[in-house]
């Protein structure tokens, strides 16, 4: 296992530790916190559940990390946000599906440490279950989608902590 799972910090603490680091890393672009140079950084991973099945999708080769493997949606919390507020925009800006806040539940946050990826991460697992398959439109961070079991993931290529992440956010599951 190329991946170690430690202790995340609570959406009360995010607050106070995004407002650190946009003092110590700044603006990137002028939009979101500068994660460019950091060793850690705040991630949603959106898993999306319709039925038994889960969306899955393949990463471009231009992203900042985790190129071209297989993964639920995700992005960086670079802005001083709601965690909800954060998947509900990811998911418009990757997919162009639009969901409301109330309609995400966020697990506990864990950090993550994955020789694989430039840094380490405190991840945040959303789930997002819906009544049925939405129209999916990629916006080029992604290339490919599909709707897989959950128990089917391992057969794609994925960074080993995936499966993880997926599991955390499906325990929500009503």
């Amino acid at each position: 296992m190329s991946h170690q799972i430690s202790q995340g910090i609570s959406q009360t603490e995010l607050k106070s530790w995004l407002e650190n680091a946009l003092k110590h890393f700044g603006l990137y672009k002028n939009q979101g916190i500068n994660y460019t140079d950091a060793d850690i950084a705040p991630i949603v991973m959106c898993t999306i559940k319709v039925g038994d099945q889960i969306l899955i999708v393949k990463r471009a080769n231009n992203l900042a990390d985790a190129n071209a493997y297989w993964s639920t949606v995700n992005g960086f919390i670079d802005q001083i946000k709601d965690v909800r507020e954060i998947a509900s925009n990811e998911l418009d800006e990757e997919l162009g599906l639009k969901v409301a806040v109330t309609n995400i539940n966020v697990a506990s946050s864990y950090t993550l440490k994955n020789t694989d990826e430039k840094r380490q991460y405190i991840v945040f697992p959303c789930l997002i279950e819906l009544q049925t398959k939405p129209p999916i439109v990629l916006n080029g961070e992604n290339t490919e989608y599909r709707w897989i079991k959950p128990e089917e993931i391992t057969a794609f290529n994925i960074l080993s902590d995936l499966p993880y992440a997926v599991e955390r956010a499906l325990q929500l599951s009503k």
